[in-house]
């Protein structure tokens, strides 16, 4: 009866965020540097579609079954999961971007900068208070395969 005094009114809409000209520089560079070929989209993320998959795409509400690595530019791995749900209204905006352009069995590398990212808080362990990715990492690299949406 009283669910919809503790939701969000706009948890499911679009935040329309925008990394800052600076941040998508530095992405450009990046990838320029590394002989990457993405594409941007108009947040300032850049994307790879490696296999676009079959079925329904996953919208901001949807809870999603995913594989997934994040990796620094260096190569070093912050995180991953070899199956896990996820609400995605619930995760990073690189995510909230990236993931509606595949489907079901679907695989995309994406590139984010801080603003669609981990910003200026940065990410640590949850356990140990390490930092994982620093505040302000100009580049941090995810690799998802979409297992399922629901």
């Amino acid at each position: 009866v009283f669910s919809h005094c503790f939701k969000k009114e706009n948890d499911c809409a679009p935040r329309n965020i925008t990394a800052p000209a600076s941040e998508k520089q530095a992405v450009k560079e990046y990838l320029g540097g590394a002989n990457i070929v993405a594409t941007e989209h108009t947040s300032g993320l850049f994307y790879q579609i490696l296999s676009e998959g079959m079925g329904t795409t996953p919208q901001i509400c949807s809870s999603i079954r995913v594989r997934f690595s994040g990796k620094l530019v260096n190569g070093v791995e912050f995180e991953s999961s070899n199956d896990v749900v996820l609400n995605l209204k619930l995760m990073l905006e690189s995510w909230r971007v990236a993931l509606p352009l595949i489907k079901p069995g679907g695989r995309i590398r994406f590139y984010v900068p801080p603003t669609l990212g981990y910003g200026a808080e940065g990410k640590k362990d949850k356990n140990t208070n390490v930092v994982l990715v620093a505040p302000h990492t100009p580049v941090i690299i995810y690799e998802v395969t979409l297992l399922e949406v629901s």
